[in-house]
């Protein structure tokens, strides 16, 4: 094995031997690498004596990468020490802590973890279940008085779509603060603010978690924390298990997690937490805070910044320094001039044998304007077209602040015939599964119906890449009735010329399947689904996505026995459904994406992390999307409901500070603000450095035409595009 050529800013990483290390890490510069590395080494030289290093995740994805590289290093040195280590997530070690002693926390030994899917499905339907109990007016109250019954169904539409984030994250705050549901209700008896709605969804889900004998994620640290503090035993035996502790992306921890290492590490004291303040970009909807990582870098005893990185072009890498200087010395809200790390990124030097920085031959950062949010789209996907003839190996990708947007992107790239990947959980493709075993129930229901065999025909078991052809041959189907088709031999016929193509064929395939799922029983419908599931030509993840879905199938009906299969029909229809939202996004990211040459991805900026493209689109950067100071209007501000309500993480929070000190600590409206600009900073920065060697940022005054004819609804570029525009511009200038 050749000996690794170490860059000037990871030696100082790579000879670390004990004591505490905080690695600050640029984008780009191979903190998994270094990590991997560092831990083989220490291995090799046997530093762990006959303790265990451990690494921390926070995705699965992530310790199965971290898993396989340190074995490969290691059997590339011929060391046998894969005993040597373990690679677990923060939720993987808080149940093996919970595991050693339940009793400490008067749990049974058979508890189980209630998943992010768990918790989806039971929050949903306490939730349903509150509405549905007499609930429904108090729910409404928080509405904005509206004439108009149009106004107000968007207005309904709006306030269903944000609740349950809400409550999540109210209810995690709740935990982490040591409310417990009784001692909330006790607080709440005569306020009716939303924290009075929130008590009683909060006391049904902790009452469903406990029947089932379940812990959230939440509970499991929590649990994990108390467990260590109180039993000094098992404290000293984690101790002595783990001689190291490194954690990877530490930047996104909360407080709780922090206190977990903290107190394994307490003896041997050896603990390397590598991250990135500047794409800290989970704090609005976790409890994360990058300001725990800032303390531990004051307070370890080496911190060493790796600020060399190889992945974008020098360009790039100057505005990404552009933006952060002005942030830390310029911007006018001082409270928000904290929010990036002052770290330059460099590039790596040349000629050291080391993977070098990109150098197109020509500046390649652009910033555009436009009317409307259409044109905005329509500009950026002419831009890929001539991209994808010009570089046809280049990746792209696609960037917009919200889910909602990426479908009007998807849209006009499926309109001009280019191929792309969307990661979303409204990406027809990722959904279409779930709306095949939806057309397929609704025929089990509507099995005389031909225009509904039909459909199932066409959308799900018929393939072919001729459309004509196939059109015309669905008409030819409707001369016939749902039985002849079944179950006569009409199948058995030729009833096209050419019998032999794959239209025809997956034809015959799909009846033939349609006839066996008929036949089967409808009484326990999970099986259904699953037996469905057999009948089709699916990829191991739709397998996976029907096994979620027949597991919440399971769920729903364990709850209302007396469910029909026309309910479950109205169930799995629901585009907007926050559990099957959520099961195509653990379905899909279980391996983790990485884009590929010659691809196309349209993701969010929070989606678009840990990954790069050759060429990045950044859209919609408005002063509504990037806000740079409190008085601009604000995403938390919510314009459906009623003035006093509108901030209501605002005024969860101000609720909770009243019940744990008896006053108010701080200024939550405030706050709440600041942290929205400061992250939306960083997702800006997380957004630049996505680039590799070409970078288009935009933005529009109007999300269409009729909107163009109010000139209150008038958007401003953010600040940030103004700032980085102007290098843009004299950058421009200059290799003309």
């Amino acid at each position: 094995m050749s000996k690794i050529n170490y860059r000037k800013d990871q030696i100082p990483i790579m000879n670390y031997e004990n004591g505490t290390m905080a690695v600050p890490a640029v984008p780009g510069a191979g903190k998994t690498f270094i990590v991997t590395n560092l831990v083989a080494k220490l291995l090799a030289e046997n530093k762990n004596e006959k303790g265990k290093i451990l690494i921390l995740t926070y995705m699965n994805s992530a310790a199965n990468n971290f898993k396989g590289r340190i074995k490969k290093i290691l059997e590339e040195k011929g060391i046998d020490s894969t005993n040597g280590f373990e690679v677990m997530t923060i939720h993987s070690l808080a149940a093996k802590i919970i595991k050693e002693k339940p009793e400490v926390m008067m749990l049974s030994e058979d508890f189980n973890i209630a998943d992010d899917l768990q918790k989806t499905m039971m929050l949903n339907d306490c939730i349903n279940t509150f509405r549905a109990s007499g609930g429904e007016t108090a729910y409404r109250y928080f509405l904005k008085e509206q004439k108009n019954q149009m106004w107000y169904d968007i207005q309904l539409e709006a306030w269903q779509d944000g609740f349950f984030e809400l409550v999540a994250k109210a209810i995690s705050s709740l935990k982490y603060n040591d409310i417990t549901p009784q001692k909330l209700e006790e607080n709440t008896l005569s306020n009716k603010g939303i924290l009075k709605m929130i008590s009683f969804i909060y006391k049904d889900y902790d009452k469903k978690l406990k029947q089932n004998g379940l812990l959230d994620y939440d509970d499991l640290l929590i649990y994990a924390y108390k467990t260590l503090s109180i039993d000094e035993q098992l404290r000293e035996k984690f101790q002595n298990r783990y001689k190291y502790i490194f954690e990877d992306e530490c930047q996104d921890s909360n407080e709780i997690q922090g206190k977990i290492i903290k107190l394994i590490c307490e003896k041997n004291n050896n603990l390397v937490r590598v991250g990135d303040v500047n794409q800290s970009i989970t704090g609005t909807f976790s409890s994360s805070d990058p300001r725990f990582f800032k303390e531990f870098m004051e307070e370890a005893d080496h911190c060493y910044e790796m600020n060399m990185s190889n992945r974008s072009s020098a360009d790039i890498l100057e505005l990404a320094n552009n933006l952060v200087e002005f942030v830390c010395n310029d911007l006018e809200e001082t409270e928000c001039r904290e929010a990036l790390q002052q770290i330059e990124i460099e590039t790596v030097e040349k000629g050291q044998g080391y993977k070098e920085n990109p150098n197109p031959d020509k500046y390649q950062i652009n910033a555009m304007w436009y009317k409307t949010f259409e044109e905005e789209i329509l500009q950026t996907v002419r831009y890929v077209k001539g991209l994808k003839l010009k570089y046809p190996e280049k990746s792209i990708g696609i960037l917009v602040p919200y889910n909602s947007q990426l479908s009007q992107v998807s849209k006009v790239l499926e309109q001009e015939g280019l191929e792309f990947e969307e990661l979303g959980p409204n990406s027809k493709n990722k959904r279409r599964i779930i709306d095949n075993i939806a057309k397929i129930i609704n025929f089990i229901i509507n099995c005389d119906d031909i225009e509904v065999l039909i459909d199932v025909l066409s959308s799900v078991f018929i393939k072919t890449d001729n459309r004509e052809g196939k059109n015309d041959f669905l008409n030819i189907l409707r001369e016939y009735s749902v039985e002849e088709l079944l179950y006569s031999n009409v199948k058995d016929k030729p009833l096209i010329i050419d019998d032999k193509c794959e239209m025809y064929i997956t034809f015959k395939q799909g009846l033939n399947s349609l006839v066996e799922i008929l036949e089967h029983s409808t009484t326990k419908i999970d099986e259904l689904i699953l037996f469905i599931k057999e009948k089709l030509d699916l990829k191991d993840e739709e397998k996976s996505l029907v096994d979620y879905i027949a597991f919440y199938v399971r769920y729903i009906t364990n709850e209302m026995p007396n469910i029909t299969l026309w309910e479950i029909y109205d169930v799995l229809s629901d585009n907007k459904s926050k559990v099957f939202n959520y099961m195509i996004d653990v379905v899909y990211e279980i391996n983790g994406y990485e884009p590929q040459p010659g691809s196309i991805t349209v993701c969010n900026y929070h989606k678009s992390k840990g990954m790069e493209w050759d060429c990045v689109f950044l859209l919609q950067l408005t002063q509504f999307h990037f806000p740079d100071n409190i008085n601009q209007k604000f995403q938390c501000d919510k314009w459906y409901l009623k003035d006093k309500y509108k901030n209501t993480e605002a005024l969860i929070n101000n609720q909770i500070d009243l019940i744990v000190n008896g006053k108010l600590t701080q200024n939550y409206y405030k706050q709440t603000k600041i942290d929205i600009i400061n992250e939306k900073i960083r997702l800006l920065y997380v957004g630049i450095t996505r680039a590799k060697e070409m970078l288009i940022m935009m933005g529009s005054s109007y999300k269409s035409e009729e909107e163009s004819k109010n000139t209150k609804k008038k958007q401003e570029p953010c600040l940030y595009l103004k700032i980085l525009n102007q290098l843009i511009k004299e950058k421009r200038e200059m290799n003309k």
